[in-house]
């Protein structure tokens, strides 16, 4: 199912039954339809959006676990306090190399809201980093919308879930 974009916050009728998820990052945000992958833009891992990032951090977007960080840091597979899965990837074009990198957290860390997870140098990159948000066991939550078209890390609702009732 791929996200609807719908201004909640600006109708001031945000469902009760919703889970709001924060933007682990910045940058434009684009329909996961766009992806490069066909794994990703299919929706092959599950529902999810993606960022072209204009930042270097990557943030917890909720309380919870780290299970784990993969693939030089560019896979992040976080669980919620209430269960949802979540799997952060940043796709880097293959004929580019990110030699500044620092993964601030460790498989099975804790973590808190607005934590840092890693960050990049991306003044190395010639073509834009794109940062994905998959809900690994979200299939059967309900509807998926975002609402922004811009996001600041930490700051802003990437993802607004209204669970089936």
């Amino acid at each position: 199912m791929k996200p609807q974009t719908i201004d909640y916050l600006a109708q001031n009728k945000l469902p009760r039954h919703a889970i709001n998820i924060t933007s682990p990052f910045s940058g434009k945000v684009i329909a996961l339809n766009e992806h490069p992958e066909p794994l990703f833009r299919f929706g092959t891992l599950g529902p999810g959006i993606m960022v072209q990032l204009s930042n270097h951090k990557i943030l917890a977007p909720f309380d919870g676990t780290l299970l784990q960080a993969k693939n030089a840091g560019t896979e992040f597979i976080l669980q919620a306090k209430n269960g949802l899965k979540v799997l952060i990837n940043l796709t880097i074009a293959s004929s580019q190399h990110i030699t500044h990198t620092h993964i601030a957290q460790l498989n099975g860390s804790k973590i808190s809201k607005g934590q840092r997870l890693a960050y990049f140098d991306l003044r190395e990159l010639d073509t834009p980093m794109l940062a994905s948000l998959i809900l690994l066991n979200g299939h059967s939550l309900g509807t998926f919308h975002f609402s922004h078209l811009q996001v600041n890390a930490g700051v802003d609702t990437l993802l607004t879930i209204i669970k089936k009732k």
